[in-house]
């Protein structure tokens, strides 16, 4: 699911000093507010400036790498984020394709029948969203409702990582290459992320330690709730896939599993590892959820590319293929997990996406269908390492998947292939020309 270029701080909320108080300790860096922007009204342009002046040197000795320019800051207030949200992905997707992924969601049960993806996403991204990078533009923008202290440098300190790691590796190129496949921009997203959230992480904790911050004055309750609330309302499949990059990035980058979040916040990538992942990024969240099978040479696996031809022709006039993307690993974990994770378990960085239904992933490509009076098919061709690993796979979508995407019509097993078939009611007597 492409999200959005821009390298955006999502206030998720993990981490025990975000939440734990510690000894209250004066704040030297603390920037006074006046008037208005003392009760919520944001940074002026001149407070973002004098603080970035404080974090610039210090992003710089936490990442071991020399600024190469200034950076320029900047404030948004939430509604010109908004603005901003909508060219940047609208530009990057397209109308139609936006479209179809609404109609591609509503099949796999994600979205309710006549739910917006783009409008659902903007919900999202206007719930948690503390600040960003634009890689195109070079600028962080800091939002303006979120200026509180701690929290701000902690917002700062994250988006300059991105900064940083664009003056030595270009991060629009890189997303670039993984355009069209969500799967491998999701892993994309994971190094980009992580990265960052390595350098936010330090500064956080160091920021404490050498009472830079107070522990008791990254996020105020207010915020916290009112952040939640938001995100509460958010399908948990768009939740995972927009959070995860900075949880299981953040473990990713340091070859840690996923369930060791806590001590993977303590350390640091080394350059051989980040100059290898900005140079070969992962390729699909497999690679990220078994950090093994990226790192490891003897285990190497990369994700197996299916083919499809167009069926447009076959199922007859005013039938299009609207959208070809790859759900990956990620996408079959949603679909077949026992027990989905709920908001607050992935905010707080708890929630594992590694079942025993969804391992052993090989590949997979998606084709969603429409026609022009509404209906709408889609065929998802997956491959699995093994029989077994295809049998588990299937059976599980039986029990759970078809619970959770009820235009899940058919399943079929042939080996190690597993071929999934979605219809809206009206169209269903065309999935035969599938087969």
């Amino acid at each position: 699911m492409k999200t959005l270029t821009p390298l955006i701080s999502l206030l998720l909320g993990f981490g025990v000093c975000a939440h734990q108080p510690l000894c209250a300790q004066d704040d030297p860096y603390a920037i006074e507010m006046e008037g208005d922007e003392a009760e919520g009204g944001g940074f002026t342009q001149e407070q973002l400036e004098a603080l970035a002046v404080k974090i610039v040197p210090r992003v710089e000795e936490l990442r071991g790498l020399k600024w190469k320019h200034a950076v320029p800051v900047g404030i948004n207030t939430p509604a010109e984020f908004l603005e901003f949200a909508v060219v940047a992905v609208r530009e990057e997707m397209g109308i139609e394709r936006l479209a179809a992924t609404s109609t591609f969601f509503e099949l796999l049960g994600v979205l309710e029948h006549g739910q917006d993806f783009e409008q659902t996403m903007y919900n999202m991204l206007e719930a948690g969203v503390g600040g960003y990078f634009d890689p195109k533009a070079d600028k962080f923008f800091m939002i303006s409702t979120f200026n509180n202290g701690g929290m701000a440098e902690f917002i700062m300190a994250h988006e300059l990582g991105h900064a940083l790691d664009h003056q030595y590796h270009d991060l629009n190129d890189i997303f670039e290459q993984s355009a069209g496949n969500s799967d491998r921009e999701f892993a994309t997203r994971c190094v980009v992320e992580g990265s960052a959230s390595a350098v936010g992480n330090a500064y956080l904790i160091q920021g404490i330690q050498k009472g830079w911050l107070k522990g008791d004055d990254l996020m105020d309750a207010d915020m916290m709730a009112k952040m939640m609330e938001g995100m509460g309302e958010v399908p948990i499949f768009m939740m995972v896939n927009l959070s995860l990059p900075y949880l299981d990035g953040t473990t990713f980058m340091v070859r840690q599993k996923s369930s060791n979040l806590i001590a993977a916040m303590m350390m640091q990538p080394t350059e051989e590892d980040l100059l290898r992942t900005f140079n070969a990024p992962p390729q699909s969240s497999e690679q990220i959820f078994h950090p093994e099978k990226y790192w490891d040479k003897e285990q190497l696996d990369e994700p197996v590319t299916i083919f499809l031809e167009d069926s447009s022709a076959a199922l007859g006039e005013g039938w299009s293929l609207a959208l070809t993307d790859t759900l990956g690993e990620l996408g079959c974990a949603m679909l077949t997990m026992k027990k989905l994770p709920t908001t607050m378990g992935v905010s707080m960085g708890v929630a594992s996406m590694v079942s025993e239904s969804s391992s052993g992933w090989g590949g997979d490509t998606c084709q969603t269908y429409v026609h022009a009076d509404g209906r709408a098919l889609m065929r998802w061709a997956t491959v699995w390492d093994t029989e077994k690993d295809a049998a588990e796979f299937a059976i599980a979508l039986r029990q759970y998947g078809m619970q959770r995407a009820p235009l899940m019509r058919l399943i079929q097993q042939r080996g190690a292939y597993v071929d999934v078939y979605f219809a809206t009611d009206a169209a269903q007597a065309l999935l035969k020309k599938f087969q």
